[in-house]
Formats: structure tokens, C-alpha cells, sequence
């Protein structure tokens, strides 16, 4: 089985991921991408907390879960992939990983970024790696939880 969700969320595993996306998607596995958590113990512990106990996590680098990815090293899974940035995914694209969507969840208000949607905030730097992204065909679209309404990233971006 493929991958079911790649998700750019800045607070990556939390009851909106759990909770609404895994009641949705029913997955089995959830996978925390992220260079600095994945080096730093006291942080994979604490997200690792968040996870129920009949979900498989595991929390990889980037080019640990690109190179798993590749190798096929969760297909046998109903996968959700998680980063707290554009720059990620673009990162595992450019290591070979062929993604076709992303969900594109919050990415919260900061100095120097700008209200795209209530829960999507983007500063040039996120918004040319999504731009990038698009441009090579990958499809991004915003919504926090699985129920809310859809939102096609491209035509924001164009506003």
C-alpha cells in the first residue's frame, strides 16, 4: 500500500494528526521526518507520548525516511508521513521520493510571514518551496482536519 498522506504541520504529531486524521485515514503507522528531533532523544520520547499504543511511530531523518521510503520499507503499512516544513518534503523529493500530494496543515503566524488561511501562515522561504514543489507536479492542498473544506495551495499562492 502506498503511502496514505504526506502532511506539513509545524506541530507534527498531536490530536489533530491522531485523533482526526487517524480516525479518517485509519492508519497504522506514523512517521515523524525531521532531522533535529530524530537526533535529539529527549524529543522523540515526547512525541513518541502522543502516539496511541496501537500505532506503530517511528521518527527518521530525512535522508533515513527517504532512503526507507525508496527501499519500499512501508508499504506494508497504511503510512502518514509527517514534517514541520516545505523544505522536507522538497529535501526527500530531491533524494528520488516521488510524491504526489501534500497536506498542507498548520503552519502557524511568525514575524516576516504572511495569512494565507486561519491556520496557514507562509513566509518567502515556505512559499518558494511549495511554488517548487507544484512546479513539479505536486499537488499541495491545505486543510487542517480531514473534514474541512479543501483549499488548492497553487490558486492561493496566485492571489
Amino acid at each position: 500500500m502506498p503511502i496514505l498522506l504526506y502532511r506539513v504541520d509545524e506541530r507534527l504529531i498531536h490530536g489533530q494528526v491522531v485523533v482526526g486524521w487517524g480516525n479518517s485515514l485509519k492508519f497504522d503507522r506514523v512517521v515523524l521526518v525531521n532531522d533535529q528531533v530524530a537526533s535529539n532523544a529527549w524529543e522523540r520520547e515526547l512525541y513518541l507520548a502522543c502516539v496511541p499504543p496501537e500505532v506503530e511511530a517511528a521518527i527518521l531523518s530525512v535522508d533515513e525516511a527517504s532512503k526507507k521510503i525508496l527501499q519500499k520499507g512501508f508499504e506494508r503499512e497504511r503510512t502518514v508521513i509527517l514534517v514541520d516544513s516545505p523544505s522536507d518534503i522538497l529535501r526527500m523529493m530531491e533524494k528520488g521520493v516521488k510524491i504526489r500530494s501534500v497536506n498542507v496543515g498548520g503552519i502557524h503566524s511568525r514575524t516576516g510571514r504572511k495569512k494565507i488561511l486561519p491556520y496557514l501562515f507562509l513566509g518567502e522561504e515556505e512559499i518558494s518551496a511549495f511554488k517548487k514543489m507544484i512546479s513539479g507536479g505536486v499537488k499541495c492542498e491545505c486543510r487542517d482536519v480531514p473534514l474541512a473544506e479543501k483549499h488548492d495551495l497553487s490558486a492561493l499562492l496566485e492571489q
